[in-house]
């Protein structure tokens, strides 16, 4: 079945690296019954994707532990490594990218149908390599404020990133707007920002303000951009 065929309104989530992090940012997600798409490295994990946020240590989680954080939601590509694709080869993206999905496939017993472009980075050649490997959607980094749906999946830009001065007016406009046609709001980050930006609450305040909505679907990406939906719906009532 496709939301469409119920709502005129989505809300999905897309979080990158499969941090440790991660962990809390679910815990809430569940608590007001949204989903998310977590984009993770599957070559990357505690030992080797170790990185440094604003004086912080962030972790990511061996690809082995993943399984039992996302359950209920998507897990998606992000590469294998987390290179920029634009310095590429075509056999590296291949490499990437195949490799990524094998992994993940392995660990969840699903092939990943999603990526988001590590640093936000790609080009013809990459969109290109996407398309003949099958990928049905891409996530930029770039957004636009936009609730319209995409016209190209492969460059797919979200609303806004949820530390956008702009959040909280673009939800309020989002749930306002009596729309006649379907309309998405999509907000990505990492959640590891959250320690380091020491602002958990926005997060919370987010997810109060759009949970239990009627007259909203809330999805993962691919639900939200592939236009359907899964036997059972988390954010209606009853």
């Amino acid at each position: 079945m496709r939301w469409t065929d119920q709502y005129r309104k989505a809300v999905t989530f897309s979080y990158d690296d499969g941090v440790l992090q991660d962990r809390r940012l679910v815990a809430i997600l569940n608590r007001y019954r949204l989903k998310a798409t977590f984009n993770v490295n599957a070559g990357l994990g505690r030992k080797d994707g170790t990185f440094t946020y604003d004086r912080y240590s962030v972790s990511r989680f061996d690809l082995a532990e993943l399984k039992p954080i996302y359950p209920g939601h998507e897990v998606a590509m992000h590469t294998f490594s987390h290179p920029s694709l634009t310095g590429l080869s075509r056999s590296e993206i291949v490499s990437e990218i195949e490799r990524d999905r094998t992994a993940i496939e392995a660990v969840f017993g699903a092939v990943p149908v999603g990526l988001a472009y590590p640093f936000g980075d790609y080009d013809e050649a990459v969109i290109a390599v996407l398309k003949e490997l099958g990928v049905a959607y891409a996530r930029t980094v770039a957004t636009d404020h936009s609730f319209r749906l995409p016209s190209d999946l492969l460059r797919f830009r979200p609303t806004a990133h949820h530390n956008d001065p702009a959040i909280f007016d673009l939800i309020r406009a989002f749930l306002d707007e009596e729309a006649d046609e379907p309309r998405i709001l999509s907000i990505w980050g990492h959640s590891y920002e959250f320690d380091g930006d020491g602002n958990w609450d926005r997060f919370e305040t987010i997810c109060r303000l759009l949970a239990d909505r009627d007259d909203v679907f809330a999805g993962t990406n691919a639900e939200v951009l592939l236009d359907r939906m899964p036997s059972t719906t988390p954010n209606r009532k009853g």
